[in-house]
């Protein structure tokens, strides 16, 4: 899998659709002028509103409300910042130098290409780059984030929390059970492409320092919040000491519980929810040694899970899992065959 030996015009790059490990990734669109969609009885809109070209040294920001579910295209910007604080239908990012890029959630993809050294915190359902170099992101992605033909780019867990987040994220139908920003799939892939940032830094250290006029977009956001934020595929694992919990799906409340104050005693390094089918929750029931009206009850409908590391985490935790009406284990096995269910759901 790669690409091609010659490099295609942009608007064509990606109009053949290629696989990730074995499922088909949707192709990219060319760049857009706007992509806004238009609805009978209401208001006209204007393409310029929904799209920043040949910026340089300023700062945008779209506040909540002003994208409403609409395509936005950045391109050819350079030392900006640019904040859409708002729900989305899609991205594109071409050709951006030295910029801090803030985007809430988008239904569909994030596509930046063509980019040199910016800092960006994305929230979005699919992700991709293609010919980009030194970025860093903070990433929440609902499926298999892709890199092609890119070189030295970092990425972190999103963490930032605002005020309007839980809102925006419903619109996009996203949970924040379901985070695969650690998971990448590099095309081209070669030692140097891709590295995780330190575990210890933030979305906003990252996109530091915030404009005023992003901070009044942003409203309350603290780091307590929505969010769950994951360790990921960092290696090594902040301990040897490691603990699986899961939860049927009817008891989602003691699940969000249970991740609260697990996040405080220990590190969550990943999150799923997802169903889980018959033989496989056969084999879990059975490497777990749990009785079989767990079996039963985890097939019956969907599952939340969590993987949680930390000196003496099974020992504190287990209890309250226990409590919370959670099924728990430390044989990893058993995590591995839930980590990545429902990956493309």
């Amino acid at each position: 899998m790669g690409c091609l030996a010659s490099k295609p015009d942009p608007a064509e790059r990606y109009k053949a659709g290629q696989e990730a490990g074995g499922k088909a990734v949707p192709a990219a669109p060319p760049k857009p002028s706007g992509g806004i969609a238009e609805c009978p009885g209401k208001k006209t809109l204007n393409p310029n509103d929904y799209k920043c070209i040949g910026l340089k040294g300023e700062v945008k920001v779209k506040p909540p409300g002003s994208i409403d579910g609409q395509a936005f295209a950045i391109q050819s910007c350079e030392d900006c910042d640019i904040y859409v604080v708002d729900h989305n239908a899609q991205i594109t990012i071409d050709e951006c130098k030295h910029c801090r890029i803030f985007i809430g959630p988008c239904e569909g993809s994030i596509f930046i290409r063509d980019s040199v050294n910016c800092k960006c915190a994305f929230i979005c359902r699919q992700f991709r780059t293609r010919d980009c170099t030194n970025c860093d992101i903070a990433l929440y992605c609902r499926t298999r984030p892709i890199i092609e033909s890119s070189i030295n780019m970092g990425f972190a867990c999103y963490d930032l929390n605002y005020e309007k987040l839980a809102e925006h994220m419903k619109a996009c139908r996203l949970s924040v059970l379901h985070n695969f920003w650690s998971y990448i799939y590099d095309f081209t892939a070669k030692p140097g492409n891709w590295h995780t940032l330190d575990a210890g830094l933030s979305t906003e250290e990252l996109l530091s320092p915030i404009p005023q006029e992003a901070q009044q977009a942003l409203g309350k956001h603290g780091a307590e919040g929505l969010l769950i934020r994951t360790y990921g595929d960092r290696k090594p694992a902040p301990s040897p000491d490691y603990l699986f919990v899961l939860f049927p799906d009817k008891k989602h409340d003691q699940a969000m519980q249970f991740a609260n104050q697990a996040k405080h005693q220990a590190t969550i390094l990943r999150s799923n929810h997802a169903s889980i089918p018959p033989d496989q929750g056969e084999q879990m029931t059975h490497l777990a040694g749990w009785p079989r009206s767990v079996e039963r009850e985890i097939i019956s409908g969907a599952s939340i899970g969590f993987e949680i590391s930390g000196a003496g985490c099974a020992t504190m935790l287990h209890s309250v899992a226990h409590a919370l009406g959670g099924y728990h284990t430390e044989n990893e096995e058993v995590a591995a065959m839930f980590r990545h269910s429902g990956l493309d759901g």
